[in-house]
């Protein structure tokens, strides 16, 4: 009987056990899982980005049922967004279902939707969450985050708006009024600024508006610009540009402040850098005199950037305040061309600068830039190659600041217009044998094995033909090498023998050289490459201009005298405007020019003052460059 019983029990035993063991293991599973995510949150607030975002990660991976795991994409989502990564952040914030989206995820996601162009969406997203109290440093970014859409969206009034309330919750002020400033500048009309005045009056903001107004005012009516600037003057509000207002002031007491018949130039003329300064130069002065034989005559004042003690922004207060010029052309090298820039836009001359240094047309609406800059270069090529119907890239750099800016402008606008990047490979700076880069590429790590050279002369015919190799074919369609002449001659010729067949090479105004021909001509046929001149171009405007320049100086145009011509053109044909009285004016004439065709490609300049290019691509057909199109 007693065996009976410890046989029943026994069962019972084990058929209530797989009942209880379960509930502990969920039990111990949730507590584990909470305990994980507890360690992301406080690695977070400990300050140890990385590691939160590492540990958070793999809890959303193990536990994507758990309660805790909307929290945790939203901590991940703003980790990836305070790195600027908000791609990264859109990923993951994404992943939150719509009924669990709190607050905090909604600003991240339409915040991170802005950053990335999609201006509508994320306004459409942040609207909502201006009822919803946030923590001043959130309430600072939804602000700021809608004042950009709204800017984009071609509503500045509105940006404005969102601006002036964000100002009193950010530390750096300053940073503030210098985006105000800007738009003020460029972006509100004439009615816009008037009811920015009106709006703001009393405020730093509302300052700035009248400023931007009485400069609208000079040339028409300069009384209301004195009366203006009187105002801003006489406030005591704290307002960041007062000089600019004082220098305009006296402006409005001076009958004549400006010589029609003049334009400055700052440029090298003499020192390490002299030829440069004569190339550009010859160009100016042969645009003046053949300007000045049907004309009212302009006149050129320059001034070498190279003596010691002639700081450039000295120089152009000399040309504007002396010489009082219309306008200035130059620097030519990047070290002036910011302190120019920068004393042209608060002396309010318009400067044209032919220097290549990153953020000059952002200084100010004074300011305009002819040069081909890298991203007009990689714009254009990969335009190109995208229409083309080329989808997937490679990219085979040097290792230098060349090579790595290029790579990266070209990988970012590959991916923008849709297409793949399927590997970067970089060499050294001085390097020759690139087998083992070419071999990363077609995703290989074989040897290739070099055919004995035959015994006996050859013909003309057989030295040109490549020994057949077998190869894979290339896992993308073209190959972008951002290098010069000199480089390519030494890299083409391995390209196709160690198998890179069959593809696009891309390159940039480097590529464009004689050198180029002689070295590698014959392996180059498929290659596109982009400049900014080519003195060969079918184009009538070129063909007018390098007969005209060689009938003068018995040599062949360079870029550079290319450009100062262009330059020079868009000024003359503003000066020529009897409308256009004073340096505002031409600003404005600058800033709407439409219907020109510069030898360089230049059409106009955008809303920043860059130059629209219209580039010229170009290939190798047989031993010589042609334009491809």
């Amino acid at each position: 009987m007693k065996r009976i019983v410890c046989l029943l029990l026994l069962c019972f035993f084990f058929l209530a056990l797989p009942m209880t063991l379960p509930s502990f293991a969920a039990e111990d599973l949730a507590a584990e899982a909470t305990a994980e995510f507890e360690r992301g949150q406080q690695l977070f607030h400990a300050g140890n980005q990385q590691h939160a975002l590492a540990t958070l990660r793999t809890f959303v991976q193990r536990y994507p049922q758990n309660p805790h795991a909307a929290q945790a994409y939203t901590l991940i989502g703003r980790i990836f967004t305070e790195q600027k990564r908000y791609s990264d952040a859109l990923l993951y914030l994404e992943r939150i279902p719509l009924q669990l989206r709190g607050p905090e995820a909604s600003l991240l996601r339409g915040y991170c939707l802005i950053q990335t162009g999609d201006y509508a969406s994320g306004q459409a997203q942040l609207q909502p969450l201006l009822e919803i109290s946030f923590t001043s440093g959130d309430t600072a970014l939804l602000l700021l985050a809608l004042a950009n859409a709204e800017i984009h969206l071609q509503q500045p009034l509105n940006g404005l708006v969102f601006l002036q309330k964000a100002l009193p919750l950010v530390e750096n002020q300053a940073s503030i009024l210098e985006q105000v400033h800007s738009l003020l500048q460029t972006r509100l009309s004439v009615v816009e600024l008037e009811e920015a005045a009106f709006m703001w009056q009393g405020t730093a903001i509302g300052q700035d508006a009248r400023l931007q107004l009485a400069r609208r005012f000079m040339g028409q009516q300069p009384e209301r610009a004195k009366q203006l600037l009187q105002q801003v003057l006489g406030s005591t509000v704290t307002f960041p540009y007062w000089q600019e207002a004082e220098m305009l002031l006296q402006r409005t007491s001076i009958d004549s402040w400006v010589n029609r018949d003049s334009i400055g130039v700052l440029l090298p003329l003499s020192g390490r850098y002299a030829s440069y300064g004569e190339l550009v130069k010859k160009g100016l002065e042969l645009a003046v005199e053949e300007h000045n034989q049907t004309r009212l005559p302009v006149r050129l004042i320059f001034r070498d950037t190279a003596v010691e003690g002639n700081s450039t922004d000295q120089l152009v207060s000399s040309l504007t305040d002396d010489d009082k010029v219309m306008a200035i052309i130059g620097p030519l090298l990047g070290a002036g061309a910011e302190q120019a820039a920068s004393r042209a836009q608060l002396e309010m001359v318009p400067l044209l600068t032919l220097s290549q240094r990153a953020g000059l047309p952002q200084l100010g609406e004074y300011v305009f830039r002819d040069s081909l800059t890298p991203e007009q270069q990689i714009s254009s090529l990969v335009r190109y190659a995208i229409d083309t119907q080329h989808i997937s890239y490679s990219v085979l750099y040097p290792e230098n600041r060349l090579g790595e800016e290029m790579t990266r402008l070209f990988v970012d606008e590959v991916r923008r217009l849709g297409g793949e990047i399927v590997d970067t490979v970089s060499y050294p700076e001085d390097g020759t044998d690139f087998q083992k880069q070419i071999q990363t590429l077609l995703w290989e790590d074989h040897v290739v094995k070099i055919p004995p050279k035959p015994v006996g002369p050859k013909s003309d015919k057989e030295s040109e033909e490549l020994p057949e190799l077998e190869y894979p074919l290339a896992p993308f369609h073209a190959l972008f090498i951002p290098d010069y002449a000199e480089r390519i001659g030494m890299l083409a010729p391995q390209l196709m023998f160690y198998g890179i067949k069959d593809v696009t090479l891309l390159g940039i105004n480097g590529w464009n050289s004689p050198e180029l021909v002689e070295r590698a001509g014959r392996f180059l046929g498929d290659a596109v490459f982009i400049d900014g001149f080519f003195s060969d171009s079918r184009r009538p405007e070129v063909q007018r201009f390098v007969e005209l320049f060689q009938q003068t100086y018995q040599e062949e145009p360079t870029i550079l005298s290319a450009q100062a011509f262009d330059v020079a053109n868009m000024l003359l044909r503003g000066m020529d405007d009897p409308q256009i009285e004073n340096r505002d004016d031409l600003r404005q004439e600058l800033s709407g020019l439409h219907g020109f065709r510069g030898v360089t490609g230049t059409l106009g300049f955008d809303a920043l003052g860059e130059a629209i290019k219209q580039p010229f691509l170009l290939g190798v057909q047989g031993r010589k460059i042609v334009e491809v199109r």
